[in-house]
């Protein structure tokens, strides 16, 4: 779809018309002047992965060959987070360490290639609520692969707060990456900080200086209505780990899989667009030195692909689990929709998310999974290419407030790349019918923009309790939802 942008050089106070194609991924501007990168260096396009879309009733299928596989130890964590993906999620019955060689023979079933290469991330819940297993398991896969030159890439995300030196010395010889998940000055959204733990802050902190050089380290810190500055963030860690250089990872908007999420989320239009102005002006003031690494890479790799005209027709959903060689199992050897899901729970379009078995890969049906061209609008999206289509599974309203999110942060990332491109131009205004007033106007600076009447508020209390133990560790259950007379 072609969108007629109207941007503004501030330094010269001047106004221009820009067109961008959605599709083929072509900026022009009303001189018709194509911005790409020299013919002479341009390269020639080869469609060799052209995408195949999916949805219920055209299920996403999986390889047998694969390249990452996501291990979902379990959903218990020790921590209940406010806008957690997976709070609300039904859990199944907690596998051990018991369980390690009937998955191993059914992992057996896949198949890798060394020239390929071959990732393998630990799941949870907390992966380290499952330590007693995680061990052993981690274990026996690096030695199913110890002829390999080149061993796969192991990597785990945990909230820090069951680091030990045991644990760091292991995780630093496996040679795991590690990611801590950790908002910074929202922290309080996340739940207790284990930086408030002296101990345990020199343990996290002594392991950070040990990995960080060899690039096996990051914290991730998720954006929030209450925590919505990546500057502050940034400036936050570099205070807490004296790092200028500190790498931070995540870093986008929440999305909402349920009502704290929704309730954690951008939900006035005047909250989109302050939110909007400070996530541009966060990276454009500071030339891009915000921390985190994959918001900027979103940048770079949306300026490449329009200055390269990379069409539609390549680009992936955010989170990868598109990719039939992209994986996620329980140690069960059931093949689940993403690791944030379990096999016994059943997704917002009423299908499960239990895919099939490693036993019969060739049989896994993904039905949970809506691909973007299977969406009614983000074909239709100026920012499809940096949005690349949310969350694979979300439906209903909480895909709405999701979307809403998805937009405000990629068309900030938008209006960045944007403005690297043109030297300097801001767009301000898609100048396109379809698209709703508050999203054809970037900033809230054209219309005047009323907002919508706040539905009645039902007054609810979540509830998360500690319901069991696993591996000497109280873990919280199932969060439940109680109306509040």
């Amino acid at each position: 779809m072609l969108f007629k942008i109207e941007a503004m050089k501030p330094e010269e106070n001047i106004v221009k018309f820009f067109y961008y194609d959605n599709q083929t991924n072509t900026l022009t501007n009303d001189e018709n002047q194509v911005f790409e990168y020299p013919r002479d260096t341009l390269p020639i396009p080869v469609l060799e992965n052209k995408v195949v879309p999916f949805d219920k009733n055209h299920p996403l299928k999986k390889s047998r060959l694969v390249t990452k596989v996501k291990i979902q130890m379990g959903l218990s964590c020790n921590y209940s987070c406010d806008y957690c993906s997976q709070k609300f999620v039904e859990r199944a019955p907690e596998t051990s360490k018991k369980d390690i060689d009937a998955f191993l023979e059914k992992f057996n079933n896949l198949e890798f290639s060394e020239e390929l290469g071959l990732k393998i991330e630990f799941w949870g819940g907390e992966p380290l609520v499952y330590w007693k297993t995680l061990k052993p398991l981690a274990e026996a896969l690096l030695e199913k692969f110890d002829n390999w030159v080149n061993p796969p890439v192991l990597s785990m995300i945990t909230n820090g707060s069951l680091l030990n030196r045991e644990i760091c010395r292991w995780l630093y010889l496996m040679g795991f990456s590690v990611s801590i998940s950790h908002d910074g000055p929202g922290q309080f959204l996340r739940g207790p900080d284990p930086f408030d733990d002296p101990e345990k802050k020199e343990t996290i902190l002594e392991f950070y200086n040990l990995l960080r050089p060899l690039n096996r380290i990051s914290f991730n810190a998720m954006l929030t209505a209450k925590n919505s500055s990546r500057r502050k963030i940034h400036e936050w860690f570099i205070n807490l780990t004296e790092d200028p250089d500190v790498t931070l990872g995540e870093g986008g908007l929440v999305d909402a899989y349920d009502e704290d999420g929704a309730g954690s989320s951008l939900n006035t239009k005047a909250e989109h667009f302050e939110f909007r102005k400070n996530a541009f002006a966060d990276i454009t003031q500071t030339e891009g030195d915000i921390g985190f690494v994959g918001i900027l890479q979103k940048i770079d790799v949306f300026s490449s692909s329009v200055l390269m005209h990379k069409n539609a027709d390549e680009l992936v959903q955010k989170c990868g689990m598109d990719d039939p060689k992209t994986i996620a199992i329980d140690l069960r050897g059931n093949v689940v929709t993403c690791q944030n899901v379990s096999a016994v729970e059943t997704s917002h379009n009423g299908e499960s998310h239990f895919g099939g078995t490693l036993d019969d890969i060739d049989a896994v049906e993904i039905k949970t999974a809506t691909h973007w061209m299977n969406r009614p609008h983000c074909a239709e999206c100026p920012v499809l290419h940096i949005c690349q289509g949310s969350c694979m599974f979300l439906d209903g309203k909480y895909w709405d407030v999701s979307c809403a999110n998805a937009y405000s942060d990629a068309v900030a990332l938008f209006a960045a790349a944007f403005y690297r491109i043109t030297d300097g131009y801001i767009p301000l205004l898609f100048a396109n019918d379809h698209l709703p007033t508050e999203r054809k106007d970037i900033w809230g600076m054209v219309y005047q923009h009323e907002e919508l009447p706040q539905k009645k508020i039902i007054p609810i209390k979540v509830i998360s309790e500690k319901t069991a133990v696993v591996d000497d560790i109280e873990v919280f259950g199932k969060s439940i939802v109680v109306e509040v007379k």
